[in-house]
């Protein structure tokens, strides 16, 4: 569908000055936020109807093809260059091509940085990203619906959360995200898989337009990178890590190369931490509220265990634990709507946080101590 012309917003966009919960207004305080501005507010507004152009022609030239060939196409294609394969289609060659060039901000040592903080951090980061990055996202019900349009709410949350970890952990493991590293070439496979969804729910008469905008759409994968890359980076500072300004720079700047590779628009991203944590706040108060479909998903992931090699008890009360993370972190308001559990555990998550920090501390004020704490995580 054309969206040239730039049409009122689905019915699921909301003001942001009329949709701040508790949580969101403590976080402008704490941040210090600034009053948000037209131009940061058209990020999530105006892009709801905005798909990829380059990844959605060649999706459909791919679905074209007898089932299963299209994959095996792209996947040789990424491995030897389109431009080698006769049989690759004009349009999956543009696209390839429109990412030979790396763009001239990319710069290597913000995106070594980032990765060695993924490296630090270690089981933390698999933490914040279940409880806080992915779950925090299924908050959105317009955002979810192409998940509830797969029939795969509940039956997929193992292979979702270990899909993810592996992309994300593929992604710091590239460093520089070179263009035949295993990073590169899983962010381009990612955002072919959301243009095929995109164009078939976007022909599909089921989807409704006018109520949740385009199926992965620019605004909502804006929203998803700012997860992977700032909310990641709060969630980090909640349970106790000392994450630099300079850090938080390199992680947005990492996800900003990764947002560019998976077809977000490059005057969407955010070029700093601050600007990003503006983007954010935009992010979450723009967004309807949760439904069913949010509650079974977040109660799907709540069930997978982060660490499926301890003991059953362990990993019953880890539940517990990961869910009052969630709490802390998203906001009674936010939680209620995943219907995420009460319990008195945010207590313990303090203490994690007080654990993690004296382990910071002593990486920081300790001569030798951080190959020590590293071999450990």
């Amino acid at each position: 569908m054309s969206h040239e012309t730039r049409r009122a917003p689905p019915a699921r966009y909301r003001v942001p000055s009329a949709n701040e919960s508790a949580r969101f207004a403590l976080m402008r305080r704490m941040l210090r936020l600034g009053p948000p501005t037209e131009e940061h507010i058209a990020r999530f507004r105006d892009t709801l109807y905005d798909g990829d152009p380059l990844a959605d022609a060649a999706a459909r030239s791919l679905l074209a093809r007898p089932t299963g060939d299209g994959h095996r196409l792209l996947a040789r294609a990424l491995e030897r260059g389109a431009q080698n394969l006769p049989d690759a289609p004009p349009a999956l060659v543009e696209l390839l091509r429109s990412l030979e060039a790396r763009p001239a901000w990319v710069d290597d040592d913000a995106l070594e940085l980032a990765a060695r903080v993924a490296d630090r951090v270690g089981r933390s980061g698999e933490r914040v990203l279940s409880c806080i990055c992915l779950t925090g996202g299924y908050r959105s019900a317009a955002a979810n619906k192409p998940l509830a349009f797969t029939g795969a709410l509940e039956s997929r949350a193992y292979r979702r959360l270990a899909e993810t970890s592996k992309f994300v952990l593929d992604l710091y493991d590239s460093r520089s995200l070179a263009r035949d590293s295993v990073g590169f070439r899983g962010a381009v496979m990612v955002r072919m898989m959301h243009a095929m969804v995109r164009v078939r729910l976007d022909d599909d008469p089921r989807w409704r337009h006018d109520d949740w905008g385009s199926p992965v759409n620019q605004s909502d994968l804006l929203s998803t990178n700012l997860l992977f890359s700032t909310v990641f980076v709060l969630g980090l500072r909640a349970l106790g890590h000392l994450v630099t300004r300079r850090e938080a720079d390199a992680l947005v700047h990492f996800w900003r190369y990764v947002g560019v590779i998976m077809g977000i628009r490059p005057e969407l991203l955010p070029r700093d931490f601050p600007e990003a944590c503006a983007l954010v706040y935009l992010s979450g108060t723009t967004q309807p509220p949760g439904d069913e479909d949010s509650r079974k998903l977040a109660a799907a992931l709540l069930d997978v265990p982060v660490n499926p090699d301890l003991p059953r008890p362990l990993i019953a009360l880890d539940r517990r634990w990961r869910a009052a993370f969630s709490r802390l972190v998203l906001g009674e308001q936010e939680a209620d709507e995943l219907g995420l559990p009460r319990g008195p555990w945010r207590w313990v998550v303090a203490g994690t946080a007080l654990w993690n920090l004296s382990t910071e501390l002593a990486r920081l004020l300790i001569p030798g101590v951080a190959p020590t704490l590293a071999r450990r995580r």
